[in-house]
């Protein structure tokens, strides 16, 4: 074939469109990643689309390849058009993140080929890390990082002879306590130093295990300098008083341990290709931040078809969920009471409702709640119940863990675990017992997911079948119920259980009213709401 006859039939044009209509397909995709990379924990994820954009780049100009279409395109597009329609169905987001790099992955092997593909893997495993963390994850490790670096932190102060005290995520010092919070966790750290870590190990010409050390050296190097930086606050807070943990300052302070931490990865990065160089020592790759030259292909892209597969494939997609089709699906709504006439007296425990504000429930996106104070005469503590529920669940409107949002209020969780709890009817609901503390201040927090007639304690399942019954019934409804109650000081923790657990047995009743269960005679309604 001659070089006009390639012109003609190029395949770059369908690429462009291919690429084009998956944007269509994954535009939801795009406000959220926005609003990520606008936060201090993602920042650096603006930057890495266009640093794998050229990081592929000087691959293929480095290897110029054959286009040599695979049907393995199509077949990688089925999966991303999997990972869309749970996104969809299941009200998880990260999902289509993964979906749209996948997606792309699906178009290379489809255009170029298989062995093009498996040149640009480095590109694309570092677009994973432009994608936010799934929140459920995301709570756990800040939840875990806040403890580990309020601990270690204690230890450098004890070692340091200054006179401190430890209480979950708390640091008391005796005149101030410093609450190691989300933000101190360490991840506006972790995350873009993993990420710059990965291209630092990329750019290194040196023997792999080299490579895999320095980037997982990251973790490491993260922990002992947020470990370093709150033992910092605190020794300048011992000597010159509470303001130096405030404002400005502090803000200066992270600032100058993430600038250290770049700069230590880089001098280990130095040293491991200095220390164990052999006959060929390592250097650094500098010239991928450079415009490449010369060709990529050796050949026109031609339209195959496994490429005229995927392109019919991303048509469907934007076509599916671009449209809207998949948000404006037909969909049982259950009829239910509203909560504003929810039993203000249960049985002697009587309510003072209350409210939420503007923001938050701008921020929940609920379809109706519950939230009152229950007290009851001769029993000393209250019982604060909510009821958060939702008709239609979709993305940014859906029923989510109080386990992610309690660490956000400063709280600690000091013991978690799964509680059935038996009623008089025989009825068994398991809940999520939290024991928190805050301070001085201890609660005792019951919380559970009633899914379409489901008892769910793990976000991660109640995801599963929301995506499941979304299929099988037709229905995305659901509630979040929560019990917090005080420990008090003069009380054992058993007495809250039993106070939780006696709220819960006459409560239960007017809940089954409430929130509808899974068998329905309702038809069907289009669209939802």
């Amino acid at each position: 074939m001659t070089g006009p006859s390639y012109k003609r039939n190029s395949a770059a044009p369908l690429l462009a469109i291919t690429l084009g209509l998956l944007l269509i397909a994954f535009h939801r995709m795009r406000g959220d990643l926005l609003v990520a990379w606008s936060s201090e924990d993602y920042g650096h994820g603006m930057v890495i689309p266009f640093v794998a954009a050229l990081m592929g780049w000087h691959i293929l100009t480095s290897h110029p390849q054959k286009p040599a279409p695979s049907w393995l395109g199509p077949a990688v597009m089925l999966l991303s058009a999997l990972f869309l329609l749970i996104a969809a169905l299941a009200a998880f987001q990260a999902a289509a993140h993964y979906g749209f790099i996948i997606a792309l992955i699906a178009c290379s092997l489809a255009f170029l080929g298989t062995r093009g593909t498996f040149l640009l893997l480095p590109a694309f495993i570092y677009l994973f890390f432009a994608i936010p963390l799934p929140h459920l994850v995301y709570a756990n490790l800040s939840q875990d990082l806040q403890l580990l670096s309020s601990t270690l932190g204690v230890k450098l102060l004890e070692a340091l002879g200054i006179s401190v005290y430890q209480e979950g995520n708390v640091i008391d010092l005796g005149l101030y306590k410093l609450q190691v919070v989300e933000a101190c966790s360490g991840l506006r750290y972790l995350f873009p130093l993993v990420s710059f870590g990965y291209l630092v190990a990329y750019l290194m010409q040196d023997a792999m295990w080299k490579r895999l050390v320095i980037f997982a050296s990251a973790v490491p190097i993260t922990i002992f300098m947020n470990t370093l930086r709150i033992a910092l606050i605190g020794v300048t807070v011992d000597k010159w008083g509470p303001s130096m943990a405030e404002g400005l300052l502090h803000q200066f302070e992270g600032w100058v341990v993430f600038s250290l931490c770049v700069a230590i990865m880089l001098a280990e990065a130095a040293w491991l290709m200095k220390a164990t160089a052999g006959r060929h020592k390592g250097h650094f790759r500098f010239e991928i931040f450079g415009i490449p030259s010369g060709r990529m292909l050796k050949s026109p892209l031609i339209p195959r078809p496994a490429a005229l597969a995927t392109f019919g494939l991303a048509a469907a997609l934007a076509g599916i969920f671009g449209s809207g089709m998949i948000e404006e699906r037909a969909e049982t709504i259950p009829d239910h009471p509203s909560f504003a006439t929810f039993p203000a007296d249960i049985d002697g425990w009587h309510a003072t409702e209350q409210g939420l504000s503007p923001d938050i429930l701008n921020s929940l996106q609920l379809t109706d709640y519950w939230l009152a104070d229950y007290t009851h005469d001769g029993i000393p503590s209250p019982v604060n119940f909510y009821i958060a529920y939702y008709a239609s669940q979709r993305i940014g409107s859906s029923t989510h863990s109080p386990a992610h949002c309690i660490p956000g209020g400063g709280w600690q969780v000091e013991k978690k675990s799964l509680l059935p709890v038996t009623l008089s009817d025989g009825t068994v609901i398991t809940v999520t017992r939290m024991l928190i503390r805050r301070a001085e201040a201890a609660q005792l927090v019951y919380f559970w997911f009633d899914e379409r007639g489901r008892n769910i304690t793990e976000t991660s399942y109640a995801k599963w079948y929301l995506f499941v019954d979304s299929i099988t019934m037709g229905r995305s409804d659901g509630a979040l119920v929560r019990l917090v109650t005080p420990v008090d000081a003069t009380e054992k923790t058993e007495d809250a259980d039993t106070r939780l657990q006696h709220f819960m047995e006459l409560a239960h009743p007017a809940l089954a009213t409430f929130i509808p269960g899974r068998n329905l005679s309702l038809p069907p309604e289009s669209p939802t709401p």
